[in-house]
């Protein structure tokens, strides 16, 4: 059952037995930062974070256009077992429409879990171009966004690290439609790298890692495949 108080939101689980010798496993988690949303050109930015997790197993982030009917849009992976404040971040590049309502469902090793407080995003910002999908933001060798443009134009990019130093620029030539974008990293250092996108008087940015090698595949986007709940 989920406990709220001013600054904090937690919750505590007593689950069943594991075995006949007694030992029972609880589930906990404590939010330092309940989810919030903001709207971004590129789509809609869940934010939380937690400052302790027990056996936990992840958080589904579910969207509704109605505040009623939700469906299942992505999954984050929780630490499962934490003493120290951890912070999430899930993008929803499927925004559409002038609003929409997000709620995590928080899941436990067992199963069991519990609802969030439900947070509504209205969307005022117009669109020229839209990130409709992307690889994986940790990579080892190449990054690539699927790029949706309104118009013909030309997409300016620029790849710079932490320091703010100049990696990478060009310049790709946009068709109406769908448009792919691919920034090799092959080069680089490992580390933090944001690319920062423009048409017009447009732009957007994405935060990318560079790794030592690549994950397996689980891109923290919107699904087309989406799974109704009440």
């Amino acid at each position: 059952m989920a406990t709220y108080s001013k600054y904090t939101l937690s919750y505590f689980l007593a689950l069943a037995f594991l075995c006949t010798s007694g030992v029972s496993l609880f589930g906990e988690v404590t939010y330092v930062l309940p989810l919030k949303g903001q709207e971004f050109q590129v789509g809609n930015l869940l934010e939380w974070a937690t400052s302790e997790e027990i056996n936990s197993e992840m958080f589904i982030v579910e969207k509704s256009l109605d505040g009623v009917e939700f469906e299942e849009v992505g999954s984050i992976d929780a630490a499962g077992e934490s003493n120290h404040e951890m912070g999430y971040r899930f993008l929803d590049i499927n925004a559409s429409g002038d609003k929409a309502f997000y709620r995590l469902r928080q899941m436990d090793l067992d199963g069991s879990g519990s609802l969030s407080q439900t947070v509504m995003i209205r969307r005022i910002i117009p669109n020229q171009f839209s990130v409709v999908s992307m690889s994986n933001t940790s990579a080892a060798k190449q990054f690539r966004a699927n790029i949706h443009a309104t118009e013909e134009g030309l997409l300016e990019y620029v790849l710079m690290n932490q320091q703010k130093d100049l990696i990478q620029s060009g310049e790709v030539p946009m068709e109406f439609g769908l448009n792919e974008l691919d920034i090799s990293l092959e080069n680089e250092a490992v580390g933090i790298y944001v690319l920062h996108l423009k048409v017009a008087q447009e732009i957007e940015s994405l935060v990318i890692q560079k790794i030592e090698a690549d994950p397996e595949v689980k891109n923290n986007v919107a699904l087309k495949e989406k799974k109704k709940k009440n």
